[in-house]
């Protein structure tokens, strides 16, 4: 199998996460044409976030989608309370029928110069 490649993820030892101010709305994306076989595309794409219990502010999904090349999936998310991780969850479809699932996480931070 093909390894993925990742927009503006970082790694760490439990996999791929990104970081993002509380006031931050901003947009991720996954591009699965490593993964992809050459004749199939994408046909749906969902993202959900995993909710931390009792948070008062969790992550939100702004919009998401299939990109234009219909090889990346993308995230917009918005909030989220500083201090917390959470995890977001794409399930894909292909046009061949295969279904995969890809988690990274978020680390909501204050963000200083």
């Amino acid at each position: 199998m093909m390894a993925i490649t990742y927009t503006g993820f970082k790694q760490d030892v439990k996999g791929s996460y990104i970081t993002k101010d509380p006031g931050t709305e901003i947009i991720y994306s996954i591009d699965w044409s490593d993964w992809l076989e050459t004749s199939d595309d994408l046909a749906t794409s969902s993202f959900e976030i995993v909710d931390i219990v009792g948070d008062a502010a969790n992550l939100t999904i702004s919009s998401q989608g299939i990109a234009s090349a219909e090889q990346q999936t993308y995230v917009e998310v918005a909030g989220g309370t500083a201090g917390e991780t959470y995890t977001v969850k794409n399930t894909i479809t292909t046009d061949n029928g295969i279904t995969d699932v890809r988690r990274f996480r978020v680390r909501v931070e204050d963000r200083y110069l």
